[in-house]
């Protein structure tokens, strides 16, 4: 209503109505309609660019929300990349390192280059933002936790278990006691912890996190939503962990049609569904049934990832 309204009263062009435009694509991306969302955040960019400027920090925002859902939602790596670095510039040039944006954008690149298995490059970037917002936001802001709780991650994935499990136990306590139990952050952060506990050995401690947030997901969420399907994932892959080939198999296969249809075949989430559903099915036996999935895998990884990602 307030997209329509302002497009009628001031036209495609006015600030106003650009940042209804970007609203209504961030709000649709909160609810797994990818397309209906890029196809907003590049109407608002691209007016933006020509209305306000490249360096106008409404521009640079826009940058940084499209990166976002190419990136985290939709796989495009190198596309994501390539707008977050022209952010993070703009941004420290006009805005300075600590202004809250700048800290958003570092954090973003940091995340990007996890993703794309650049853990020695994007753990620096992750610890500047966390120490800047703990500094400039305080240690309970949203975004804060949100920085903590992802270098608690990155650190799982180095190796550094004993680092990362106060980070992710910090990030988790505080964002129940801010945001709530069924806030998206929180359940991000209890399945994190969750995952964490799994890589420790401890899946009687990692279970009942797993499940509780993948119960929250879909009753908030819905059973399509990215933030449900890796936590439907995630189970799955806890419950193959604990010797429970059949209930694995029955997420792993929720999870994988739900990638899929809502994400893809090449989206990097989904490849990694191909490949644990692969690997369950030769761990029972099926290999038959496995060998075209884990083809399909490594053929997407190579060309989504590059030969030299860890996941390939």
């Amino acid at each position: 209503e307030a997209m329509a309204t302002t497009r009628e009263t001031f036209g495609d062009r006015h600030p106003d109505t650009l940042t209804s435009i970007d609203n209504l694509g961030s709000l649709l991306e909160a609810k797994g309609d990818l397309d209906g969302a890029e196809a907003l955040y590049r109407e608002a960019l691209v007016a933006m660019q020509e209305t306000l400027g490249d360096k106008h920090p409404n521009t640079l925002s826009s940058i940084n929300n499209l990166g976002t859902l190419l990136g985290r939602d939709k796989g495009d790596l190198d596309g994501a990349e390539a707008l977050y670095r022209e952010a993070l510039v703009a941004m420290q040039e006009t805005l300075g390192d600590k202004h809250p944006s700048t800290l958003t954008s570092i954090k973003n690149l940091g995340g990007l280059l996890y993703v794309k298995g650049d853990l020695d490059g994007a753990e620096p970037l992750s610890r500047e933002a966390v120490e800047a917002q703990r500094e400039t936001l305080g240690d309970r802001h949203p975004n804060t936790l949100v920085s903590i709780s992802n270098l608690g991650m990155l650190l799982k994935d180095k190796g550094d278990l004993d680092g990362a499990e106060p980070l992710s136990r910090e990030a988790l306590e505080a964002q129940r006691e801010t945001l709530g139990d069924r806030h998206p952050d929180t359940l991000v952060s209890i399945n994190n912890l969750g995952l964490l506990l799994q890589k420790k050995g401890d899946l009687d401690g990692a279970e009942p996190l797993s499940r509780e947030a993948l119960e929250a997901q879909r009753e908030t969420l819905g059973d399509r939503h990215p933030n449900t399907l890796v936590s439907i994932n995630n189970l799955g892959l806890l419950l193959y962990a604990k010797g429970d080939l059949g209930g694995a198999e029955a997420l792993y296969r929720e999870a994988l049609k739900g990638f899929r249809e809502t994400l893809g075949d090449r989206h990097p989430s989904t490849l990694g569904s191909i490949n644990n559903l692969g690997t369950l099915l030769q761990k029972k036996g099926d290999l038959d049934g496995a060998e075209p999935l884990s083809r399909e895998a490594l053929e997407g990884f190579r060309a989504v990832l590059g030969d030299s990602h860890p996941n390939t």
